[in-house]
């Protein structure tokens, strides 16, 4: 089982299934894509279309992340626009639920939904649903955190480092300013490190993937 498999390179494919050769007679493997040119360029030709969410369950699940609530019958005002995002993302969960966890760090009001359902990014063409809603979580950074989140694609991809010790190099690399602030640069990289990972930046083919392992962190750098 190959799950979401994203490069198309063709020798890279025949790298990776050179060994299944010797496999016994009339094995199976199964691939998950959502990239159809490579399947077209690999000649499979029993593809299997996977059904999409209903509209209903994905603006339930939408709602969830943006509100954590089920539904918009407290916001009906929302409801709109949160369908309109949803309808950006193409009704896929991954990418949706980055737009939610952003709409989740500022307040409910309507013209801040509105500005980020008409967001220049969703202009880019047609391109992956998921990086343009990654992009907008990371154009939405301040930065400060913009820096701190660079800084981490410098580490090898799926890397395993302890949260402390994260903080303890953004100190030392003087990313802690604290001319702002009367919290101790502890403090202040905690926060941070908190504030990153609201923002849900932690799926495939984004700059860095951080998420929270009971004190560690799994860092990635695959750059999109």
């Amino acid at each position: 089982m190959l799950d979401d498999v994203w490069s198309e390179s063709y020798e890279d494919w025949m790298t990776l299934v050179s060994p299944f050769h010797t496999c016994a007679p009339q094995s199976k493997i199964i691939m998950t894509t959502r990239k159809v040119q490579l399947l077209k360029t690999l000649g499979c030709d029993h593809l299997n279309h996977m059904q999409t969410l209903s509209h209903d369950y994905v603006v339930s699940l939408f709602a969830q992340h943006a509100l954590g609530a089920m539904n918009f019958d407290s916001h009906p005002l929302l409801r709109p626009h949160g369908e309109g995002i949803v309808k950006k993302c193409d009704g896929l969960p991954l990418a949706l639920r980055v737009p939610g966890r952003l709409l989740r760090t500022k307040t409910k009001e309507e013209e801040e939904w509105k500005e980020l359902l008409n967001s220049d990014i969703w202009r880019l063409g047609k391109r992956d649903e998921i990086i343009l809603a990654l992009r907008l979580s990371y154009h939405d950074l301040s930065a400060s955190l913009k820096q701190l989140f660079a800084y981490c694609s410098l580490f090898p991809y799926v890397y395993m480092c302890d949260k402390d010790d994260l903080i303890l190099l953004w100190m030392a690399k003087g990313f802690l300013n604290q001319s702002s602030s009367n919290k101790s640069m502890d403090r202040l990289g905690l926060e941070y490190f908190e504030e990153l990972l609201s923002r849900d930046l932690d799926m495939p083919d984004n700059p860095v993937a951080v998420r929270d392992e009971e004190e560690a962190i799994l860092i990635g750098s695959r750059l999109g």
